[in-house]
């Protein structure tokens, strides 16, 4: 037993960066330059998003977290609050392909997002989280090698070789899949009695109202942005699902508390059950209305959509 749980703990050291790469660089890879110039000349959809993703979250999750500590077992709210910090999640790519959200409104706002948390991240947590040892300058190298650089690198490659860009981001999209469901299956594996503790704990119903917070303050950022966005609730979707690659990362960097790497694969977790079903069911109404076929391909962003 203790051997499958050591291979389990290595299994999560090396799934969350290869994760976090190749995510990046598959995100990289299929966004053109110009969704990030067109993003930034949109001042108010940046200064909208900024705001609901790095002072309203944050700043009312932290506050519910250390009002509601008592409830919740050992180091679970820090993990929350690393989780909250960190925005501009990947995967949010792949729920407004299945929301039908046009790509340049979520990969734009997604990208200036992950260049916002690569900025707060290492300033905000070991100033909110001064009882774990985090290492402010070690975070800030971290993000930047393991997600920025890879963004960067993909953006250059799909610039150089276009026509095999799609190529190279499907197999780094494949790798990204493949080490998430290693992620969570290495991360809830090897801390079995503690998942099951926090399920049945009020820790589960705190990461519900998290996500739910999020959602609202995304939404409202959604009706305060300017013209480059089209669809109210893709700031909410944006919002909602938090950056699980870069809590993981910014967490490993600390005391490395198995508890607080499950509390954030947790809320992750959450917010994917949550998220999920609202995206698809957001997908279903707009094809429906657009006179588009909504197959299952469809639905899920594995192809793009067929019209009658």
């Amino acid at each position: 037993m203790h051997t499958i749980e050591s291979l389990l703990g290595l299994l999560i050291q090396i799934s969350v960066p290869v994760f976090a790469i190749a995510s990046m660089l598959s995100m990289g890879l299929r966004t053109p330059l110009r969704a990030f110039r067109n993003q930034l000349r949109d001042r108010r959809t940046v200064f909208s998003v900024l705001g609901a993703n790095f002072v309203v979250v944050p700043a009312v999750g932290t506050l519910i977290i250390w009002i509601l500590n008592g409830l919740l077992p050992y180091q679970t709210g820090e993990g929350f609050i690393i989780a909250l910090c960190a925005a501009g999640a990947p995967f949010v790519l792949q729920l407004g392909a299945m929301a039908r959200i046009p790509y340049g409104e979520t990969a734009g706002p997604m990208a200036v997002l992950l260049l916002g948390s690569i900025v707060f991240m290492p300033l905000v947590v070991p100033f909110v989280l001064q009882d774990v040892e985090v290492d402010g300058w070690a975070v800030a190298r971290l993000l930047l090698g393991t997600m920025l650089s890879p963004m960067i690198a993909g953006i250059v490659i799909a610039a150089v070789w276009p026509k095999r860009s799609d190529r190279f981001a499907r197999f780094a999209g494949s790798v990204a899949a493949v080490s998430a469901v290693l992620m969570f299956l290495s991360g809830f594996g090897s801390n079995t009695g503690l998942v099951l503790s926090l399920v049945l704990s009020p820790a589960i119903l705190v990461a519900v109202g998290l996500v739910a917070i999020a959602f609202v303050a995304g939404r409202i950022s959604g009706d305060l942005a300017g013209d480059t966005l089209t669809v109210d609730d893709g700031p909410a979707i944006l919002t909602s699902q938090r950056n699980i690659a870069a809590a993981l990362l910014v967490a490993r960097t600390g005391t490395g508390d198995s508890s607080i790497v499950v509390a954030i694969l947790l809320l992750s977790a959450v917010g994917f059950v949550m998220l999920v079903p609202y995206a698809l069911a957001s997908g279903v109404i707009r094809r429906r209305r657009a006179g588009e076929r909504a197959t299952l391909g469809v639905l899920l962003g594995v192809v793009g959509p067929k019209s009658d």
